[in-house]
């Protein structure tokens, strides 16, 4: 039996990226604000309605869930899990 998509994702089966500027063209099932949270400043979501809304600063730990393909940090760190 294989390991549901969305366990290896959490777990980080499938590699994450550490992203402090600007990252496109790649596909991210969650994203988490660092240690010292993180500020947004543009981000896509095909699967979230009102994606726009988590532009601005995240506390550090913040989480979300979705089908991530762009985003900019401006200030901290997000830590973005391969899809």
């Amino acid at each position: 039996m294989s390991t549901p998509a969305f366990t290896e994702q959490s777990l980080g089966k499938r590699g994450s990226e550490v992203i402090t500027g600007a990252v496109t063209g790649k596909n991210f099932a969650i994203i988490v604000a660092g240690p010292s949270g993180a500020t947004i400043s543009a981000i896509t979501c095909s699967n979230k309605s009102n994606a726009s809304a988590l532009i601005g600063t995240l506390p550090a730990g913040y989480t979300s869930y979705g089908n991530f393909s762009a985003i900019t940090v401006t200030s901290g760190a997000i830590e973005a899990y391969n899809a």
